[in-house]
């Protein structure tokens, strides 16, 4: 006669299965976050690179730097540089900032346009350097059609969480420095169990121009 399982060799298996599924799934999971842990540590750096390297080539081939501004809180930073009679202007700009393309609102932005002087429609001529420099040069001028050299996505790239552009003490006969300072961190829609696990990363540099 054929005999079956008993109740407690299924309760057994089924207990056993139980285990090694919960052990599966932690693995996985574990790996996933590393996974997600590496990819969101390799944009950071990435990022972070791509916009010191834009900035240390504008700045050392600059003929001339225009002007660095703050906010009141030192939040955020408006550098400006001049090449060849080009305006190259720069902003470190954290979250929510309405001076920047719509894109920057979640994570902030780093970008750089290059502004232009205006004409007076009503006499026709061209604004002075010194009202075009005092136009530019303040971190509430809009820069809408910027370009953005951070990722702003939410979720995969990076957030803006803060910088800044300072000007060490000029010395007699030496030209001017820049130091260049940002902390990124991951997007702000990152998943907090993987986003928790990193810390912000610092770039910092010293530029001096040609």
């Amino acid at each position: 006669m054929k005999k079956g399982f008993t109740l407690v060799e299924i309760l057994v298996v089924i207990a056993v299965l139980s285990v090694v599924g919960v052990i599966i799934t932690t693995i996985f999971i574990r790996n996933l976050r590393g996974s997600n842990k590496a990819q969101i540590i390799s944009s950071i750096k990435q990022n972070g690179q791509i916009v010191l390297e834009n900035m240390d080539k504008t700045v050392r081939n600059a003929d001339n730097l225009v002007c660095i501004s703050s906010n009141a809180d030192n939040t955020v930073y408006t550098m400006i540089v001049e090449k060849s009679g080009l305006y190259i202007r720069y902003r470190i700009a954290p979250l929510q900032n309405s001076t920047m393309p719509d894109i920057c609102l979640v994570n902030g932005c780093i970008a750089y346009d290059n502004p232009t002087k205006q004409t007076d429609p009503a006499t026709v001529k061209e604004e002075t350097g010194p009202v075009f420099i005092d136009r530019v040069c303040v971190v509430n001028a809009l820069m809408k059609q910027a370009t953005v050299l951070t990722d702003t996505n939410a979720q995969t790239g990076v957030q803006v969480k803060s910088g800044s552009f300072t000007e060490p003490d000029k010395k007699a006969g030496f030209k001017r420095i820049v130091k260049i300072n940002l902390v990124l961190g991951p997007g702000v829609q990152a998943p907090p169990a993987v986003a928790g696990q990193i810390d912000p990363v610092t770039f910092e540099t010293t530029v001096q121009l040609r």
